[in-house]
């Protein structure tokens, strides 16, 4: 998020609980965006959730079948 540090609430804590964001050490209000924020920081994290068994797994096979790769030329 460049120079600005966000902190969710605590799962715990009351729904007027809000985050903090800050930038340069000094408070940024959330009074509108903090709902927005979060909502896509979780939805951001659910995609990486899901995606990297993926990424692991493509370092060593292929995702397309042997019979779909082009014929390798040998020299």
């Amino acid at each position: 998020m460049g120079p600005y540090t966000y902190t969710p609430a605590p799962p715990h804590a009351p729904t007027s609980a809000t985050g903090t964001l800050t930038r340069g050490g000094l408070p940024v209000a959330l009074r509108v965006t903090e709902p927005l924020l979060r909502s896509f920081l979780d939805t951001m994290g659910r995609l990486e959730a899901d995606l990297e068994p993926r990424w692991i797994g493509a370092g060593t096979r292929s995702a397309f079948p042997r019979a779909h790769r082009a014929p390798r030329t040998l020299s």
